[in-house]
């Protein structure tokens, strides 16, 4: 495994030395050169392909070798969530974690902070409307669905504070584990929260696009102002804020970037989950794997003692990370469960146009697949720690010794799993108890829907 901790002001003047090093023997190879070969008209065309092949070569194993850590893994989701204003952390492209740091004077925090006024002042007016003109199920869900933005940016603003620390201590315990050798091993870790990111990102855009084009259908049927499309789309977009706010064309493009933004972060807040519960399995996956390949051969105490030191580091990890980000895995679930309740209670009414089936039901596939995602990715830190009881049983009479005995007992009684703020542990139960919530529920908001047709416009 790649070097891992480190004083970058120490490594940075490291790598300014051996820069400087390098360049003056460049220099010095290619003096001698000149003066050997000065009688020569013409450059040698291989001394020059020798060079490019050195620099492709050096580029290779520099830049695009993967060291497996989190820090690295975890730096293409933090750099997305940026552009949308979450994790305000300076450093995020950097492979070390000590290089990360928070400022409250920075511009990405800037960038939040007006973020989540935008989100707060949405809410408000939302709050207003439903109070004081339509109170419906539809109102109450969007009302529901800015206040969760609201608290979910925030939760993320908080998180950014305790993250560099966070980040130096996943660096660290990951450092004592044993080294991944195989460079397919080095590099997974970080191509599956990729694929998680990258899947997940584009079906919340496609999601979203179908909500735009089932909007236009109402845009067409009854627009706000006859012969402007584009202004009757924004004002939609935005209508229980524009009812007490008179519309302009600026405050309809402020309010279209204030509703993309708070789409990426309702779907950005089960992606940030996902990866830091794929990253803690594999670490967990990695010291299982290690004991393992040992258990069948000859080991002794002291080697089982090791394992149990790094399992003990990684279950005070799990728990430091469940600290930080409980709040947010709570948003996740409380949010997931309630929209999976309205949609398919909505699944029942009769939709205006194809434009809108369309949307409805890829929306509610998107939405219980990333639930079922969600839960099966949280659930694996919990069988990944208990794992080690099976591997336990692998080894032979001889070798089965005290300290094995105790770090036996340490993982069936420890509960290592993420939680919603202590009230659930994310286990493999904890998916059929959502099933069974959402058929509860599902049952009780039968009774009080009179509705069975979506309306057709949206001033009706």
């Amino acid at each position: 495994m790649a070097r891992t901790t480190g004083d970058p002001a120490k490594r940075r003047q490291g790598l300014a030395r051996f820069k400087f090093w390098r360049r003056s023997r460049v220099g010095s190879d290619v003096t001698l050169g000149m003066h050997k070969y000065k009688v020569v008209s013409k450059p040698s065309n291989r001394f020059q392909f020798s060079r490019i092949k050195a620099f492709l070569r050096r580029i290779r194993n520099e830049d695009y070798k993967y060291s497996g850590s989190f820090q690295e893994a975890i730096k293409p989701v933090l750099i997305i969530a940026q552009i949308f204003a979450l994790m305000p952390v300076r450093g995020v492209s950097s492979k070390f974690a000590e290089d990360l740091t928070f400022s409250w004077s920075s511009f990405r925090t800037y960038y939040a902070l007006a973020t989540i006024l935008c989100f707060g002042i949405t809410s408000g007016y939302l709050v207003a409307f439903v109070t004081n003109v339509s109170f419906t199920f539809d109102t109450v869900e969007t009302l529901v669905f800015y206040l969760s933005i609201f608290l979910i940016s925030v939760s993320f603003l908080q998180l950014a504070r305790k993250w560099p620390a966070l980040a130096v201590e996943w660096q660290v315990v990951e450092g004592k584990l044993p080294p991944l050798k195989l460079s397919q091993e080095r590099r997974e870790l970080a191509h599956h929260i990729v694929m998680v990111t990258v899947v997940a990102t584009t079906c919340s855009l496609v999601e979203h696009m179908l909500s735009m084009i089932s909007m236009g259908h109402y845009v067409g049927s009854c627009p706000r102002f006859p012969d402007l499309v584009v202004d009757s789309f924004l004002y939609l977009n935005f209508s229980s804020v524009f009812y007490f706010v008179d519309y302009t064309r600026f405050l309809g493009i402020l309010g279209k970037v204030v509703n993309v933004l708070s789409t990426f972060a309702w779907n950005f807040n089960d992606i940030f989950v996902m990866a830091v519960s794929v990253a803690l399995a594999a670490r967990f996956r990695q010291l299982n794997d290690n004991m393992m390949r040992e258990a069948r051969l000859p080991t002794t105490s002291d080697y089982w003692m090791q394992c149990r030191i790094n399992f003990r580091n990684l279950c005070k990890l799990c728990e430091e990370v469940d600290n930080a980000i409980s709040t947010i895995t709570l948003l996740c679930f409380t949010n997931n469960l309630y929209f999976i309740c309205g949609k398919i209670l909505k699944s029942m009414q009769n939709k205006p146009s194809v434009s809108h089936t369309l949307y409805f039901w890829f929306s509610l596939s998107y939405l219980l697949g990333r639930t079922l995602i969600l839960s099966l990715y949280s659930a694996s830190v919990n069988d990944e720690s208990k794992r080690p009881l099976l591997i336990f049983r692998l080894v032979p009479r001889e070798y089965w010794c005290d300290e094995l005995k105790r770090f036996a007992e340490e993982v069936h009684m420890d509960n290592v799993a993420l939680t919603g703020m202590k009230f659930f542990r994310l286990t493999r139960g904890v998916v059929i108890s959502v099933a069974g919530t959402i058929v509860t529920y599902e049952l009780i908001l039968l009774q009080f829907n009179p509705e069975d047709k979506v309306l057709d416009c949206y001033e009706s």
